[in-house]
């Protein structure tokens, strides 16, 4: 392990070598402080150290993450490394419930997505993106301050200002950040989410209506400036597949002379080929032929990663999908209607041909989320 005293500069422009999957350097100013850089390039504080023989848990490897470089800073680093070996010299192990006092809720998220979301769960970039928007109130919050009552809050007000489905999705979320760490004894105790309502909801149905709903919705869709989107928006509709897959199509899963998209990995954790209209290949054939298209992603997005500084693939449509139903003055409708909508509309128009459709879709191309539709479309051909 490299050792040298941390300055922003030198951790700033410290990088992973090729063929490494990560690194670790040891700062020379405060003992036992430690950053990690992943082949990814993420950077990531952390506390290493073998406990002394006279700890309570003698000759540990203790592993502490403190917090990414972006989010916690140096200063900062320091000074919960401090902290931890004040802990030590107590003869206390900073890794059981000593440190629930100094482990933030962000910290913990943190350590989890490293250290097992990115590479044991394909709904990772969910849990960010509901971790940065809905559990801010929990991100400087101690691990032991956080209990059942502070929880049960949180999730009623969540209901009342985002709503039902929400509030059950993002303390999903956290009640899986708590397990993990209690799996890995990270944290020792209770998981503060059990014993936690939850609102009870019923299974979605929402889809755009064919004929006026269906007229507002495409034409508020092609007055969206950002072509990108836009066009992202209707390969959700003419394909039916998941925004998540579409937010990462690449040009390589495109076979344009057979008119088909093979999804290598789904939410199901299984590959998929999904058929290409002919609006869906027109669209592609567009993006493919202009010359700023980007060399991997279908539908790039336009700032490049705060880690890792590539230009990526799209990643959150929220902004331009609420500008859209502003425009069409459409209430009620989310993204994921799109694949609903899809489903709906191929039902009915092939409803001779109904199953035989569906099978050739493989693994849930447009079930469960669209089954419900599918079957009240069926019951409506045989009236």
């Amino acid at each position: 392990m490299d050792a040298f005293n941390f300055t922003v500069e030198k951790l700033t422009n410290l990088k992973c070598p090729e063929g490494k999957a990560r690194i670790r350097c040891q700062d020379t100013r405060v003992r036992c402080l430690t950053f990690r850089v992943n082949s990814g390039g993420s950077k990531v504080f952390s506390y290493y150290r073998r406990l002394p023989d006279d700890n309570e848990s003698p000759r540990k490897v203790c592993e502490i993450t403190i917090g990414s470089f972006h989010d916690v800073g140096l200063d900062e680093a320091r000074r919960r490394a401090d902290e931890l070996n004040v802990l030590v010299g107590l003869k206390k192990d900073p890794s059981l419930n000593h440190v629930q006092q100094h482990l933030t809720y962000d910290a913990l998220f943190q350590r989890y997505l490293e250290e097992y979301a990115k590479t044991r769960t394909s709904t990772w970039q969910g849990a960010i993106y509901n971790h940065e928007r809905y559990l801010k109130r929990w991100h400087n919050r101690s691990i032991a301050d956080i209990d059942r009552e502070s929880v049960q809050h949180w999730v009623n007000d969540n209901g009342e200002e985002f709503g039902h489905y929400t509030a059950n999705r993002t303390y999903s979320t956290m009640r899986a950040v708590f397990s993990w760490a209690l799996r890995k004894d990270i944290i020792n105790g209770g998981n503060p989410c059990l014993g936690v309502d939850v609102f009870k909801t019923r299974a979605r149905e929402r889809f755009i209506q064919p004929g006026v709903e269906f007229q507002k919705f495409a034409k508020a869709l092609n007055e969206e400036p950002n072509e990108t989107v836009r066009d992202f928006f209707w390969m959700c509709l003419f394909t039916g597949a998941r925004r998540a897959n579409v937010l990462a199509m690449e040009w390589g899963q495109v076979d344009f002379e057979l008119m088909l998209w093979r999804i290598p990995i789904t939410k199901n954790q299984e590959s998929l080929t999904v058929p290409l209209t002919l609006a869906a290949m027109e669209i592609l054939r567009r993006h493919k032929a202009d010359p700023k298209a980007h060399d991997r992603w279908v539908f790039p997005s336009d700032r490049s990663g705060k880690k890792t500084g590539v230009l990526g693939h799209l990643i959150s449509p929220h902004k331009a999908w609420g500008r859209i139903l502003e425009r069409a003055k459409i209430e009620d409708l989310r993204i994921h209607d799109l694949r609903r909508t899809a489903g709906s509309y191929m039902a009915s128009s092939t409803r001779g041909r109904l199953n035989e459709w569906i099978q050739s879709q493989s693994s849930s191309a447009l079930c469960p989320c669209v089954t419900r539709v599918i079957d009240s479309a069926r019951a409506a051909g045989k009236q």
